[in-house]
């Protein structure tokens, strides 16, 4: 179970950076339900398996968002170093006359 959360966790930071919020929601609701069938199949209750799959759910959601957040800070400060020496080369320390 680590092994498939960790892989669930590094897919769902990376998928934060890549792809909309709406493709995410059909991917999410496709693994969660593929992992639900699989618990089912081990032999364990519905109940058992719906709260897997609702715990994988919120895990997955939170690395998204995670993913997101970083991915714009990271995009953001990116723009600034890129806006900020581009500013520079421009200031020559002449003041206009008039």
């Amino acid at each position: 179970m680590l092994k498939s959360t960790l892989v669930v966790v590094a897919v769902s930071i990376a998928a934060g950076a890549t792809i909309r919020a709406s493709a995410f929601a059909i991917f999410a609701f496709l693994v969660v339900t593929a992992l639900g069938g699989v618990i089912l199949l081990k032999g364990s209750s519905l109940t058992e398996a719906v709260v897997s799959c609702v715990e994988v759910l919120v895990l997955m959601e939170i690395c998204y968002l995670a993913g997101l957040f970083a991915f714009s800070f990271w995009h953001i400060q990116k723009r600034r170093k890129k806006n900020s020496l581009t500013e520079r080369s421009h200031v020559t320390g002449k003041r206009p006359h008039g």
